[in-house]
């Protein structure tokens, strides 16, 4: 909770806030506004980028990739603008091209980095090092600041609070993507408050992933695991909302799946309808039907099933 002007210092000096810390910290906050602004302007340069038109065919793959399924275009234009941020950011930071094998920011840092302002450069140089990872809430150590504890690897950090300590309580979990962009780092715009009681579900999915991951990877660090599966995550909480029914409405304070998920699907729906009606059209007018062709299961290095309408040929399929 934030200390109002005439309340006692949380410093601890016995003063009224006004007379001690006030003025020190919304300096503090100013310079965080002015990175904000920087950082700002420096994501939406990379998303452009990622964007761009020769991108189209990865973009859709990608989409398909982390929303578990085959969408389309249609799937983009479903969703809630902020669901569709959020699997942006997630494409530009981590996804890997198929070919290349590598990233939209990496590819971004070599063509476009040598003409970036020095302050830029270094934040997508140190942007490149981030990775999707559960945090859970641990307290909030002073105004603007938030603790975090890792859930996976057990450090504790202080970050930037960025308004998540008005969304969830202590012991809350927080998945998302630390920028060390500032002092102290900061989560990006795009991660989401959860509930505690999805910590430990979520918690257990990603360590038998990376269990399994190891058991061909034996040297790999959990940084490397979530830059590549990061998108589990989402696979897991799609599942979570399959299984407990019906869409709810947002509560303004922790993150759903269920809305999406219901977008989604009326989306597969009329995709097989649309297909169907394909079909019989080419039936009645005497033309040999397309044959579909079915996939056959697959599974990413870190032993995660894949459903058969995603078609990803990168660096992370490896065959049965």
């Amino acid at each position: 909770m934030k200390a109002g002007r005439n309340d006692p210092c949380p410093c601890g000096s016995g003063s009224k806030y006004k007379n001690c810390c006030l003025t020190k910290d919304r300096a503090a906050r100013l310079r965080g506004m002015a990175w904000r602004e920087d950082e700002q302007s420096t994501l939406q340069r990379l998303l452009a980028f990622s964007q761009r038109d020769d991108f189209g065919s990865q973009i859709a793959v990608a989409f398909n990739l982390f929303w578990n399924g085959s969408y389309g275009s249609a799937g983009a234009e479903a969703l809630e603008r902020d669901e569709v941020g959020r699997f942006l950011e997630w494409y530009a930071f981590d996804y890997h091209m198929e070919g290349s094998g590598k990233r939209a920011i990496g590819l971004f840092a070599e063509q476009v980095g040598p003409a970036l302002p020095p302050g830029d450069r270094e934040r997508v140089t140190v942007w490149q090092q981030s990775y999707l990872c559960l945090y859970r809430i641990a307290g909030t150590p002073g105004p603007e600041l938030l603790a975090v504890v890792d859930t996976l690897q057990g450090n504790e950090l202080v970050v930037w609070d960025g308004g998540l300590s008005r969304l969830g309580l202590r012991d809350d979990v927080v998945l998302g993507r630390i920028l060390r962009s500032s002092d102290p780092a900061h989560f990006s715009w795009a991660a989401i408050v959860l509930p505690a009681r999805r910590a430990e579900g979520l918690v257990a999915f990603a360590r038998r992933a990376f269990a399994e991951y190891q058991q061909t990877h034996s040297q790999v660090s959990w940084a490397a695991f979530l830059s590549e599966l990061g998108y589990t995550f989402n696979h897991y909480l799609l599942k979570v909302a399959g299984e407990t029914g019906e869409a709810r409405a947002p509560s303004g304070q922790y993150y759903d799946a269920s809305r999406s998920l219901e977008r989604l699907r009326a989306v597969e729906q009329r995709l097989r309808e649309h297909t169907a009606l394909e079909q019989e059209k080419r039936r009645q007018a005497g033309e040999r039907p397309e044959q579909q062709r079915v996939e056959p299961m697959r599974q990413t290095r870190g032993g995660i099933l894949l459903p058969q309408n995603v078609k990803y040929r990168g660096r992370r399929e490896v065959k049965p």
